[in-house]
């Protein structure tokens, strides 16, 4: 258990937070995306390794003037994050962590299981959102050996877009992009290289996991292509995909790429990104 930890700065009890004044792909890059029982592993750990981080939160968000314990304050704050209720609607609250600009630079991510050992963090960092559990399943890692020469620099569809700087993985969390059963959506991916000149010839892919079973299967990859430009095309939902939020990943090669969503590129980026299914 750590007896320092940074002030936290939470923006509201929603599970949402505002915009304005901060930059778009920091914004919509902010925190982990977690399942149920990790969502609850987080509040664990934390009560285990930052008690005193989780009494100054409830002594920021309720009245400080009333006299309860420690152990009572981080039990009211386990009621209304974690209660049953919540776990049974799949709707359970947790909080993430970053600079004061939502930027992540040192990776650092709170456990997610109370048998994790505690990890100190960046001084600087705080909690910056406390957000609400969508996602069911845990989708398998996947990342680029090397972003420095190429990457994803932007993910369109319907116009709605996400750019962002070189990275071997992303996770886009704070952007949802809206589709519907048997209706076409126009994509764009855009690459970005170190050097615009003299451009990379890439292997590009989108999987959509269209059942929820927490996988993105061969039947589910809903585009592959090769170049050096920006990759257009229009994705069809199938009346049998599954309503509700899922996860789109999209993988830019300049090794070329491959099939299976899991396996790890060589030389550019891969992105997760949400997706609602009506």
């Amino acid at each position: 258990m750590f007896n320092k930890y940074s002030l936290v700065f939470l923006l509201g009890l929603s599970g949402s937070v505002a915009a304005e004044g901060i930059d778009d792909a920091a914004f919509n890059e902010l925190g982990d995306l977690l399942t149920v029982d990790q969502a609850q592993g987080r509040f664990d750990w934390l009560e285990q390794c930052y008690s005193g981080l989780m009494v100054e939160i409830w002594e920021k968000t309720h009245d400080a003037t009333q006299v309860l314990t420690n152990s009572e304050k981080i039990r009211q704050l386990k009621e209304l994050w974690v209660s049953q209720d919540k776990i049974t609607k799949g709707q359970v609250n947790y909080l993430s962590f970053a600079n004061a600009d939502f930027t992540n630079p040192y990776g650092w991510y709170a456990g997610t299981d109370v048998t994790q050992n505690c990890t100190l963090m960046p001084t600087e960092y705080e909690a910056v959102a406390l957000k609400t559990t969508v996602i069911d399943h845990q989708y398998c890692a996947n990342a680029s050996y090397d972003s420095e020469w190429e990457w994803i620099a932007s993910v369109s569809m319907d116009g709605k877009t996400h750019a962002s700087n070189a990275n071997p993985y992303t996770q886009v969390s704070g952007l949802v992009f809206p589709m519907r059963l048997n209706q076409e959506h126009e994509m764009a991916l855009t690459p970005g290289f170190q050097i615009p000149d003299d451009p990379s010839f890439l292997g590009a892919r989108v999987w959509i996991d269209w059942n929820q079973d927490g996988s993105f299967s061969i039947d589910e990859m809903v585009f592959s292509g090769q170049g050096s430009e920006t990759f257009n095309f229009n994705v069809a939902v199938p009346s049998t995909a599954t309503p509700g939020v899922s996860m789109m990943r999209v993988a830019m090669d300049a090794g070329g790429g491959f099939n299976n969503a899991c396996t790890r590129n060589w030389y550019g980026e891969v992105e997760d990104y949400l997706v609602t299914v009506q």
